[in-house]
C-alpha cells in the first residue's frame, strides 16, 4: 500500500511539496506508523504564493517543518468526514478550525 509521499510522488502535482517535505526531513515521518491525513497544497497552489516564499522556507527549515506539520492530522479522514468537523488537532500541534465552504471535494 502506498504511503502518503509515494501517493504525492505518484499525482504528479505535489512536487513542491515533496521538495519541501525532504527538505524539512519529513518523508520517514510520513512514510511511518500512521494513518495521517495530509490537506496537501498542490504545485498550483505553492505557484500563487508571493515571490521567494517557497525558497525562503527551504532556507529556514524549523518554520517549514512547523508549517509542513500544521497540514497533517493524525488518522484517516475521509472527505467526507472533513465537511462535518468545525476542528482538527494537527500534528504540529495547534487546533485547525475547518470551514466546509472553503473546502473543495474531489
Amino acid at each position: 500500500m502506498a504511503d502518503i509521499v509515494d501517493t504525492a510522488v505518484k499525482a504528479g502535482s505535489f512536487n513542491t511539496l515533496v521538495a519541501a517535505v525532504k527538505a524539512a526531513g519529513l518523508v520517514e515521518t510520513l512514510k511511518g506508523a500512521g494513518p495521517f491525513t495530509v490537506f496537501a497544497p498542490t504545485d498550483e497552489a505553492f505557484a500563487k504564493l508571493p515571490a521567494g516564499t517557497v525558497d525562503g522556507l527551504l532556507k529556514d527549515i524549523p518554520k517549514l517543518k512547523k508549517i509542513l506539520t500544521y497540514h497533517v492530522v493524525s488518522g484517516k479522514v475521509m472527505a467526507a468526514d472533513v465537511v462535518k468537523l468545525k476542528s482538527a488537532k494537527t500534528v504540529e500541534g495547534s487546533e485547525v478550525k475547518i470551514d466546509a465552504c472553503d473546502i473543495l471535494l474531489h
